[in-house]
């Protein structure tokens, strides 16, 4: 059986980006009841980009896979010791110079840490309360999300704008 998909794969790049148009087009903003308006060369600039453009993204999005897999890992094996390695790194401490006191408070301090994580359950956050609420606001607000794009956009007509002599 033969899919919309398979149609759309077949298509020339300029009615792929007006197919992509109507689509958005159909989708009823919440916020003000209107149809989404995207003009075609928004999409045809995306699907026209040269691919080496999207390399960075790709590799910061795996390298940050990467840590999160690794990081994810040693909590796991052993989440005391993870949670005083990253109380050492953020305090600025090398573990292996640790001090009576400094590993006194190390000590403590994890045992306050795993006591409210006890208590808050799923709302315990290991950072600090503004840095939580700094990435939901953040992750929010239509402004900085749009600023966001707009830099990226900008960034990307500037790489596009630059002759290579080829």
């Amino acid at each position: 059986m033969r899919k919309q998909y398979d149609d759309f794969t077949q298509m020339k790049l300029k009615d792929m980006c007006k197919s992509m148009s109507d689509m958005t087009y159909t989708y009823i903003n919440p916020d003000n009841g209107q149809p989404t308006k995207v003009p075609p060369s928004h999409y045809e600039k995306i699907l026209e980009a040269v691919k080496e453009n999207y390399m960075g993204e790709i590799t910061s999005r795996q390298f940050l896979t990467i840590m999160y897999n690794q990081l994810n890992a040693l909590k796991k094996e052993d989440e005391k010791y993870f949670r005083q390695a990253l109380l050492c790194i953020d305090m600025g401490i090398n573990p292996k110079d640790l001090r009576l006191d400094e590993r006194i408070a190390i000590s403590f301090t994890d045992n306050y840490i795993d006591d409210k994580q006890k208590q808050e359950k799923k709302n315990f956050h290991l950072l600090s309360q503004d840095i939580v609420d700094t990435y939901n606001e953040s992750k929010e607000s239509p402004f900085i999300q749009a600023r966001a794009m707009e830099v990226s956009n900008e960034i990307d007509e500037e790489d596009n704008d630059i002759d290579y002599g080829y």
